[in-house]
């Protein structure tokens, strides 16, 4: 079978990240594909959502995050609970997909009951907080997002001891600890009336956090998509020297972030119609898309 970049009709530029090329690529089939245009369109948050300061870029599912220049704790508050909720049930989809068999019955119903939880916290979130309510919300928010924390890293602990035998890399499992930890933080920031992001721990996470899901790309793909095995790979590496480049790291972490968006975008498209080989879950490729979407936000506030 021919490769996949020889199959693909390539209808964008090629883009670098460190040493990697990658091609934000229009699919075969003769349309071209604009990655940017299907991230990063902006607009109002719909239904009750218009008014509370969120704003939501398009995709498989909607990005949700503060508007521009928002300083306002409780439209924060709204757009994190609204993107993290979100994330963390589908983690726990993934958990879910990954403990097959009887004999993992007893953390496959463990997971359930956190996707429960975090779809019910979704559902509120989409609920107008208000500065009565908000750091309310956020507290009951932060009880049950330590509580998944903690499932997670006795799950790693375990898989990785091998008292656990789930197809979880332990990895995982702290990747998504990592993230849920920064969910609380925060949260609790956020209840103080703090929206700052500050910019050295904002690349240091986000850095890390594409570094990690560039590595995973690498690890679910066909073994016969060689090259792009070997992008990834060296991708992951170029995401985890970003923090070492002060004081140009938060630019070099931004443009690399947004260039990954247009990969992120154009490889669930092609995970979807089956040009590229993997065994990437479609939700798995826009889950991932829309916490790059969350990272170049994020960075863009930084100071």
């Amino acid at each position: 079978m021919t490769s996949t970049f020889q199959t693909l009709q390539i209808t964008r530029r090629r883009f670098h990240i460190g040493g990697a090329t990658f091609l934000a690529a229009g699919l075969s089939g003769g349309t071209a594909f604009d990655a940017r245009a299907q991230a990063q369109p902006q607009v109002a948050a719909q239904g009750p959502l218009a008014k509370m300061g969120v704003v939501s870029k398009g995709g498989a599912k909607p990005t949700f995050l503060p508007e521009p220049g928002s300083r306002d704790p409780v439209a924060h508050s709204q757009a994190e609970n609204l993107f993290w909720n979100e994330q963390l049930m589908e983690h726990a989809t993934f958990f879910y997909m990954l403990m097959p068999g009887a004999e993992l019955a007893q953390p496959r119903a463990q997971v359930e009951n956190f996707r429960a939880t975090f779809t019910n916290l979704l559902a509120q979130s989409k609920k107008e907080l208000s500065k009565a309510t908000y750091t309310a919300f956020n507290r009951a928010t932060v009880e049950h997002v330590k509580r998944f924390v903690e499932f997670k890293h006795k799950m790693r602990d375990e898989q990785t001891s091998g008292k656990l035998k789930s197809l979880v890399w332990p990895t995982f499992f702290d990747h998504t600890a990592r993230e849920a930890e920064h969910f609380i933080a925060r949260l609790n920031q956020l209840s103080r009336g703090d929206v700052s992001v500050d910019q050295k721990a904002a690349v240091a996470f986000w850095s890390e956090i594409m570094g990690d899901h560039a590595d995973f790309v690498a690890h679910l793909l066909d073994p016969a998509e060689f090259e792009l095995v070997k992008r990834a790979m060296a991708t992951s590496e170029a995401f985890k020297k970003l923090p070492a480049e002060q004081p140009t790291a938060k630019d070099a972490a931004m443009r690399a972030v947004d260039e990954i968006i247009d990969f992120k975008v154009a490889a669930a498209t092609g995970i979807e119609t089956g040009k590229i080989r993997s065994i990437i879950h479609p939700v798995l490729a826009d889950h991932v898309r829309r916490e790059a979407l969350k990272a170049a936000d994020e960075l863009g506030r930084s100071v």
